[in-house]
């Protein structure tokens, strides 16, 4: 028969019997095991028979159950051996013979055994006081007093200061500032530095114990005293806590039979609280003094100013690390653009890319399609940065392999949104594409929620073909339709594809860069290469020397004579066409 004995208490340690299908486990006397301990919950946890098998729960309680050192969070099966820990007592599992002696409900046993680990609790406040106040102390007892030197206290002091001046990282300085202290109080049994996350929450960094036993306890401190420090910004004395009326809630003063204590506020250079140093004694002849009281002060305020710098020291190293994972993003998302513009008789082609964050959410493309088609895309994924960078990359990839698979640029489209729209992502894109024909010398559009593109006929007139076709952004939802829409290519004519970066590129005085003022770029005429440039001047003009709040991106296709063979009479004379031109990029 399965039962529970305590932790480590010898052969002759008492056995609890299992051998009924619950068995609660709490400090009221209902229990089927008493656990009399101030921290323990009324019904703290309970076992469950199960097919032959125990299963261990918590029930809910304040201060938590753990099995083996691991908090419970849902029922466990218990193995032979396992160790369950309620506050200070701790349980061990076993399997074997039938058990007759079983505790009985209405008795009240203390029980104290091995633990570890380190738990913040919230005591309540006391009636009719509040649980803590600054500096107010009662002198209980007399004896043997262990304490150092005044010459001691100032040479340890000094120690620590100079230790922490050197100290760069976290890891360093808290363990000198416990270190430090327990050579200034040679009665301290134990030391807590508590400091405050960036969510508000207390949680202790480092601890250190004088005595060797101690290191396997469960170590309890009192979130309602360090608090307390914290918001009045002094330091918190008891020459008797045990006695003294303002700890007589204090569950975590009584448990671990805490006989004096200090806590203080660690401040950073900025005024703030930012954490608490707190030692304490368990032997009643060593009690701490009021003088102890400014000693610790003054450590903490050489360790809140010493911890703080360390923080800004590790965030300038995480921001630093940050930085060269974005730089090598920059790199990647690089790698992912053309490196090259396609080179295809009578066509020409430019573009320009700028990230707002080192690396964008827009994309553009051209693709190699069967027949000599290519494929030449423009899209704006919705937001920018390394998530929007991201999911370009994906963008990227099945964009490629929708037009591989399907010759209809329409179908194409609408397998690459029902793709996009598999992955569950909560962004969309606005997308699109143009496939040149060059054997036909046609363009064929397909818009997904983009703005229409440009296009300047030969003879001056500008046109914005499928802006009426145009159907919903990518992956706004899988099975929707989209239209293409074709039109022929003659010599002369440009066409721009661009994303809002531009059209909505901003000043210092708040002024966007507006699609009419694109259009006007456009109609200056010159080649594809003479708008492109032109449009970035422009661009860079407009918005001054600041960084760009969106990524910029554009495309620009020329429909321009055909290459002239080596017979004709313009290469005698050292003329010469550019058929393609390397993309233009910023970062």
């Amino acid at each position: 028969m399965a039962f529970l004995t305590l932790a480590d208490a010898g052969p002759d340690a008492e056995r609890f019997s299992l051998d009924a299908d619950e068995i609660v486990l709490g400090r009221h006397p209902d229990c089927d095991v008493v656990v009399d301990v101030g921290a323990v919950s009324r019904h703290h946890a309970k076992i469950r028979r199960r097919d032959g098998q125990h299963w261990v729960e918590d029930l809910k309680s304040r201060n938590g159950t753990f099995l083996n050192g691991q908090l419970l969070r849902h029922p466990e099966l218990l193995r032979e051996s396992d160790r369950i820990r309620i506050c200070d007592v701790e349980f061990e599992y076993r399997e074997g013979e039938r058990i007759t002696t079983k505790l009985v409900p209405d008795s009240a046993m203390l029980f104290g055994g091995s633990s570890f680990g380190v738990v913040m609790v919230d005591d309540p406040p006391s009636e009719g006081s509040p649980a803590v106040s600054r500096v107010e102390v009662r002198k209980t007892g007399s004896g043997v007093h262990l304490a150092a030197s005044v010459e001691t206290k100032l040479s340890a002091l000094l120690r620590i200061t100079q230790a922490l001046g050197n100290a760069l990282a976290l890891d360093e300085v808290l363990p000198k500032v416990l270190e430090g202290l327990f050579n200034i109080f040679p009665q301290a049994d134990r030391g807590f530095i508590v400091l405050v996350q960036g969510d508000g929450e207390l949680v202790p960094k480092w601890v250190k114990t004088r005595r060797p036993q101690a290191e396997t306890e469960t170590l309890r401190i009192s979130r309602t005293i360090i608090r307390e420090a914290m918001t009045e910004g002094s330091a918190i004395l008891s020459l008797d806590a045990s006695s003294d009326a303002r700890f007589q809630s204090s569950e975590s003063i009584a448990d671990f039979r805490i006989r004096s204590m200090i806590c203080a506020p660690l401040i950073n250079g900025e005024g703030e609280a930012i954490g608490a140093l707190q030692i304490d004694t368990i032997d009643q002849r060593n009690r701490f003094e009021e003088g102890d009281v400014e000693v610790l002060a003054a450590v903490a305020t050489q360790a809140g100013m010493a911890i703080h710098s360390a923080q800004l020291h590790e965030q300038a190293l995480l921001q630093k690390e940050v930085e060269h994972d974005l730089k090598l993003a920059t790199e990647v998302q690089a790698a992912f653009l053309p490196h090259a513009a396609p080179e295809i008789p009578g066509f020409r082609f430019h573009s320009y890319y700028a990230a707002a964050n080192h690396v964008g959410g827009d994309y553009f493309d051209y693709i190699d399609l069967p027949d000599g088609r290519i494929g030449v895309v423009v899209a704006d994924v919705v937001g920018h940065g390394v998530a929007a960078a991201m999911y370009m990359a994906k963008l990227s990839a099945e964009t490629r392999f929708c037009l591989a698979s399907e010759p209809s640029p329409a179908l194409a489209v609408e397998r690459l949104n029902d793709r996009m729209s598999d992955l569950g992502v909560e962004r969309f894109v606005t997308f699109l594409l143009i496939v040149i024909d060059p054997a036909r010398a046609t363009a064929t559009i397909v818009n997904a929620g983009h703005m229409a593109p440009i296009i300047r006929r030969a003879g001056g007139e500008l046109i914005e073909p499928g802006a009426d076709e145009a159907g919903l952004p990518i992956a706004i939802g899988p099975g929707m339709s989209y239209q293409a829409v074709t039109l022929p290519m003659d010599e002369g004519d440009v066409a721009v594809l661009y994303t809002d970066g531009v059209n909505e590129a901003t000043n210092a005085a708040g002024e966007q860069f507006k699609i009419e003022r694109i259009r006007r770029v456009i109609a200056e005429g010159g080649s594809g290469k003479a708008v492109a440039d032109r449009l970035i001047k422009k661009l860079q003009q407009h918005v001054g020397p600041g960084a760009a709040e969106d990524d910029i991106c554009f495309v620009t296709i020329e429909r321009a004579a055909p290459k002239p063979s080596v017979s004709d009479s313009s290469l005698a004379t050292g003329s010469s066409v550019i058929e393609a031109e390397e993309p233009k990029t910023s970062a």
